[in-house]
């Protein structure tokens, strides 16, 4: 964990489906113009995904409706198997091309129901994105493992206004799973 980014920037509880800021959520993002501002966005991610945990966080979850999301990949309690990506910061990106292959897995969002609610999700087990870093330093990549492209997947959502419930197909809505013990807010 940097210890620098937690000690100076605060984390923010992120924005929650349903609510008056929540709003956002649902609206298209606007392009970074300028990698300082990126870098500001970024650290804040940062600072929040270290202090309620997840594996992605996009800017328009703490309040700021910019197309920027961090991706923080690695082997869990939860999820032992998952191959280590650590943490990636994508700014600006666009989301080239989706495989054909496809699975569904499990999905839950920090912005909705403060991580208690989870369901199945189709999604592409690969895909082409462009992108900037914080530095400005563009990069072309491909991503192959179907954990990783699920979560780009989901963060590029919410870029679009778009949360994992409107990617759920109608007859998995039966099989939704909510557990109050993972409520983010008692991590405060």
């Amino acid at each position: 964990m940097d210890k620098m980014i937690t000690k100076e920037i605060k984390p923010v509880l992120p924005k929650q489906i349903g609510t008056e800021e929540g709003k956002l959520l649902f609206q298209k993002s606007g392009e970074v113009k300028n990698f300082d501002e990126a870098k500001r966005i970024v650290s804040y991610l940062k600072a929040t995904i270290y202090h309620y945990g997840g594996v992605g966080l996009a800017a328009p979850q703490i309040g700021i409706p910019k197309r920027v999301f961090i991706v923080n990949i690695k082997p869990s309690e939860r999820r032992p198997n998952i191959k280590e990506v650590g943490f990636v910061a994508y700014v600006n990106p666009r989301i080239l091309s989706l495989s054909s292959e496809t699975n569904k897995d499990i999905e839950g969002c920090l912005s909705v129901f403060y991580a208690t609610l989870y369901g199945g999700v189709g999604r592409a087990n690969s895909l082409k994105i462009e992108y900037f870093d914080p530095e400005g330093k563009k990069h072309l990549g491909e991503i192959t493992d179907p954990f990783h492209a699920r979560v780009v997947q989901h963060e590029y959502d919410h870029l679009n206004g778009v949360v994992f419930l409107q990617r759920m197909d109608k007859e998995d809505f039966a099989g939704i799973l909510w557990d109050e013990r993972l409520d983010i807010r008692g991590k405060d």
